[in-house]
């Protein structure tokens, strides 16, 4: 059952207008603008879909207004789509649709549907930095992002109120691996397919329930605040960050989706294979970044003075 990662997140939507810009501003490309629909999509194929909300295409949520309605997975052949269906088959909401998609609901009430990947990873050379003793970029100047184009869709996190069943179900059910976790409100989970830290991240929290954010890896740490200092010009709202988390080891910087939720930029996550050991982590502060500003940064107008 080898799904490989994230294929398209649908979300529905109460003004194409205004999701439209915030997707351009985030730097993904716009593929299809049509009356009933809008996608957007990353470099190698991972697909952001918009639909009006009371569109009956529409599968239901947990909670109203702007969310994701549906998270599809990418499976890698028509063997393991097929392991899908005859896994979820039993389960009164599965169904397939004409083209050969699977679709079913998680327990937490989550719309998720699977097809064989469309997904391309891509083979980008990696940026060079010089630290004391390696010196790897000589006679150029480091790269300074005007804005970002993230490159993959790495991970969605949902807030869920039956953690462990819904944990239990993608890990015994869809063969999805515990990479990380909080002690009893949190689940990163990866896929056999995939050696990202977490394609999905699942929390208890409170009373929260349903979508809390999407994100996407951009190049490089520069490309991190390129993207953030951008989305701040344009007058996008920064939910936390830039920051760092010690879970993943990833930087980040969450910006607010008029969509529902968040979008993340995110860079250096961990990759894992088989030998990774799960590790698990007492819920706290300094679990969740390492550092972060609360509000975002702006981009600097002063000019260095005379005196330190």
């Amino acid at each position: 059952m080898q799904i490989v990662g994230l294929n398209t997140v649908v979300y529905g939507v109460d003004d194409f207008d205004v999701a439209r810009r915030y997707w351009t501003d985030f730097g993904l490309q716009l593929v299809m603008d049509a009356p009933d629909q809008v996608i957007f999509c990353t470099p190698e194929g991972s697909q952001v879909h918009m639909r009006h909300l009371a569109d009956p295409m529409l599968a239901p949520a947990p909670v109203a207004g702007p969310t994701v309605r549906q998270v599809v997975w990418g499976v890698q052949d028509q063997a393991a789509l097929d392991d899908i269906a005859a896994e979820l088959g039993q389960d009164a909401s599965t169904r397939i649709d004409d083209a050969g998609r699977v679709h079913a609901t998680d327990p937490a009430g989550h719309a998720i549907a699977f097809e064989v990947s469309g997904v391309e990873p891509l083979m980008q050379p990696p940026t060079v930095f010089n630290t004391p003793g390696h010196a790897m970029r000589i006679n150029a100047a480091a790269q300074i992002y005007p804005r970002a184009y993230p490159s993959h869709m790495s991970h969605v996190v949902f807030a869920v109120q039956n953690l462990q069943e819904t944990v239990a179900f993608y890990e015994k059910r869809l063969g999805f691996r515990v990479t990380d976790s909080y002690t009893g409100s949190g689940v990163f989970l990866r896929p056999a397919g995939s050696a990202d830290h977490h394609n999905l991240f699942l929390l208890q929290r409170g009373d929260a329930v349903g979508f809390h954010h999407l994100a996407f890896d951009v190049r490089d740490i520069h490309e991190v605040f390129g993207g953030g200092l951008f989305m701040t010009s344009r007058g996008w709202q920064t939910h936390i960050g830039p920051g760092r988390h010690p879970v993943s080891s990833a930087y980040f910087w969450y910006f607010k989706n008029p969509c529902g939720g968040a979008a993340e930029y995110d860079f250096d996550a961990d990759i894992c294979d088989d030998r990774w050991v799960a590790r698990q982590f007492v819920p706290s502060a300094e679990a969740f970044a390492e550092w972060a500003f609360p509000d975002g940064v702006q981009r600097y107008q002063g000019m260095q003075t005379g005196k330190a």
